[in-house]
């Protein structure tokens, strides 16, 4: 493999010497055809051989790309995964796309972790267009590497090489391949900008801090990036960079504006490794920050810039200000910052435990320091929705407890609430920060302790009305009473029955009167059928200027409603005189006024809070806009809570439910029965039979009937 690579490295570089020898000969020979026309023939000889160079180079040059292109594009996936994120007090489901590689034949899938992040369920499609269910092996975070394993019964699967990182120079040609905004099995070509690149910021030029997504998780500690202009958009994170030997380099894991930035096979193949063997990578940790000289006034090791007052190396002695000369012996320089996350990987690499030697200068003094390490922990922890309660809550990491500067990990916070449930409409109301430290009168430290609690009151049958929360906001001690029974209907107050005339109008003030020749007035533009307007004499176009001895002559458009409060003045039955305007002549139209219809506004709604809905009853207006016969039955959908249940299955504003799963649905009550039905059953797919303007559909929707805990979580 190395000879066979070594040969054709050693051929591309002969080839691209000769290319650029081929273009000038090209260009020399066309500067001699048109300056002397006394060498006619011999330029044209040399002009065709020269065309005929090019074109075999470039024949060349396309076999060396597809060479590079087919050794890994067999191996390329497109993840598809379905996401269920815990925002704005719920679960939010979605779905995302990544990129990623087979690395192996038992169908081990590389990619990054900001692509799995959230995940409860992935696809892959093969280069071959399969689409092969995956599971998760494991995430790493700080590297922003995830690793998926494809299902065995579909096997065995065309993998790629993982080539040597650390052999990348600057100019080398490179692929990129993956799906930039889901379009799948795309390649781009470039070249490598810088293979050791680190993101810089700040007037000393330091290390920026990176996060995974929107979190709070850090990433890209360890990372020297490398760092090309092979074009890459969403959707091409987690695809393989890739050498012209046809070997994978890098994933690419961020990019914009022209240039990608993909972590290193050489760091991507030992947290692969670390994944397929024991699900994570554990690393050491010793809570210090380092800067390198630049600006120090030092010459050699390397500066501590921060030590945490609660990790290993504040209790071994270290200070921020000290000069580190040594770890374990040896020597170091530390004078840019692309030195500095090496560093920090040769520390996390040692064993969690292990005693780590700092030689260290403090003023005039060397001291020895010895640290102790302690396991590195990830800086958030997954978050949890308490669907009832409105509120999504998170376990309090030893980070979190440092950046929120709280005395312990202990307690449970919580994340964000939602509008309109138990946890909002509570006095004081619960909010996203608040630190819960007991429930009913049982302390809470944890969230699996929290979600013990949630899950025994919302089964018990003779759960309290209210239950009491202990908790912490910004160091104040607080309590408040949570209803855990909210009001769930959506339906508002009805107005009193009053009169009504079966048309829509138009205003028609004074300039508009000016331009149209007519009367100020109310213009006719619509008549409902079936109606006593539509068995009078009125037309479309009428203008009317007067209902009995009412005038409806609008002045301007702030009067638009005159004509609507005549009619509401008169007698529900009662004949009245229409003063009107047709074809530029007054003429009176005798109509009787009947009983309002209930409008959308008014009827009955019923909001379902886990599926997000709000469901209304069908009107005779909904009837005539959507020409529905007298005996279509069905709810109508007045919202849908954007990520919610519903919202993800494909249900939408005015869509029509028929059917949920084989309950018929006939009107709001029908359909209150039915979800009852469904949400006792808990079933894992709820199919709602739809009508969207003139045609039937189904929507699948998965619902989550309880909070997802990770059950290899060790905490208790």
């Amino acid at each position: 493999m190395t000879n066979r690579i070594t040969s054709s490295r050693n051929q591309f570089r002969g080839f691209v010497r000769n290319w650029q020898i081929g273009s000038t000969r090209h260009r020399f020979g066309a500067a001699v055809l048109v300056l002397s026309s006394l060498v006619v023939s011999s330029s044209t000889t040399a002009q065709v051989t020269a065309d005929a160079d090019l074109s075999t180079m470039r024949a060349d040059m396309r076999q060396f790309v597809a060479s590079a292109r087919d050794a890994v594009f067999p191996a390329l996936v497109h993840v598809e995964v379905h996401t269920a994120s815990n925002m704005y007090g719920q679960e939010v489901k979605s779905m995302s796309t990544g990129s990623g590689t087979i690395i192996d034949a038992s169908g081990h899938v590389l990619t990054n972790a900001h692509v799995t992040d959230e995940g409860r369920k992935f696809y892959c499609i093969l280069a071959d267009k399969r689409r092969v269910e995956a599971k998760l092996i494991g995430e790493d975070p700080w590297t922003d590497l995830a690793l998926l394993k494809l299902d065995p019964d579909e096997g065995p699967y065309t993998t790629a090489v993982l080539g040597n990182s650390d052999e990348v120079q600057t100019g080398d040609m490179v692929l990129a391949m993956g799906s930039p905004f889901a379009l799948d099995r795309s390649v781009t070509m470039g070249i490598v900008s810088n293979p050791n690149r680190v993101f810089t910021g700040g007037r000393e030029g330091q290390v920026e801090q990176l996060y995974l997504g929107w979190s709070m998780q850090r990433t890209g500690l360890f990372t020297t990036w490398i760092q090309h202009d092979a074009l890459i958009n969403p959707g091409n994170s987690g695809g393989p960079l890739v050498n012209m030997a046809g070997e994978v380099i890098g994933v690419n894991t961020r990019g914009g504006e022209g240039n990608g930035f993909a972590t290193p096979t050489s760091i991507a193949r030992g947290v692969a490794e670390e994944l397929r063997e024991h699900g994570e990578v554990a690393r050491s940790w010793i809570g210090v920050g380092f800067k390198h000289l630049e600006r120090t006034g030092y010459d050699q090791g390397v500066f501590v810039d921060w030590v945490d007052t609660d990790g290993p190396a504040a209790a071994a002695g270290m200070q921020a200000g000290d000069l580190v000369t040594a770890v374990n012996g040896q020597s170091l320089t530390i004078k840019f910052p692309e030195q500095i996350p090496p560093l920090l990987r040769t520390i996390a690499s040692q064993p969690v435990g292990t005693l780590v030697n700092f030689a260290v200068r403090r003023g005039d003094a060397s001291i020895t320091i010895e640290v102790t390490t302690d396991q590195l922990q990830l800086d958030e922890s997954d978050p949890v929705s308490l669907r009832q309660w409105g509120l999504t809550v998170s376990d309090i990491t030893p980070y979190a407890a440092r950046m929120y500067q709280l005395d312990s990990s202990d307690g449970v916070r919580i994340d964000s609430t939602r509008s309109g449930m138990p946890a909002e409409l509570a006095d004081p109301a619960l909010q996203g920060g608040d630190i819960i430290h007991s429930v009913h009168g049982t302390a809470v430290t944890t969230v699996r302790e929290l979600v013990e609690i949630y899950t025994a009151i919302s089964s018990d049958d003779d759960a309290p009305e209210y239950i009491v929360v202990e908790f912490d906001r910004w160091g104040d001690a607080m309590v408040t009473a949570v209803d855990t029974t909210p009001p769930e209907s959506a339906t508002p107050p009805r107005d009193l029955p009053k009169a009504w005339l079966g048309v829509e109008t138009q205003p028609i003030i004074p300039e508009l009167a000016k331009h149209l020749g007519t009367p100020t007035g109310f213009r006719v533009t619509r008549i409902y059928p079936q109606t006593m307007a539509a068995m009078s004499d009125l037309q479309v176009g009428d203008i009317i200027t007067a209902v009995g001895d009412i005038e409806t002559k609008p002045n301007a458009i702030e009067q638009a409603g005159a004509f609507e409060r005549a009619v509401k003045l008169q007698t529900i039955g009662e004949t009245v005189a229409l003063a009107a305007h047709r074809d530029g002549a007054a003429i009176d139209l005798p109509v009787t006024f009947e009983r309002s219809p209930l409008s959308p506004e008014q009827a009955r709604r019923v909001r379902n809070r886990d599926f997000g809905l709000v469901v209304r009853s069908l009107t005779f207006i909904d009837r005539v806009n959507m020409k529905l016969d007298d005996d279509f039955k069905g709810a109508y959908v007045e919202s849908v809570e954007e990520g919610g249940w519903a919202s993800v299955g494909g249900i939408s504003y005015g869509d029509i439910i028929l059917a949920i799963d084989e309950h018929e649905v006939k009107g709001t009550k029908s359909y209150t029965e039915a979800m009852e039905a469904v949400t006792e059953a808990a079933s894992e797919r709820v199919v709602f039979k739809v009508r969207r303007r003139n045609r039937v559909s189904y929507k699948f929707v998965e619902p989550e009937w309880s909070p997802q805990i990770d059950t290899d979580d060790p905490s208790p």
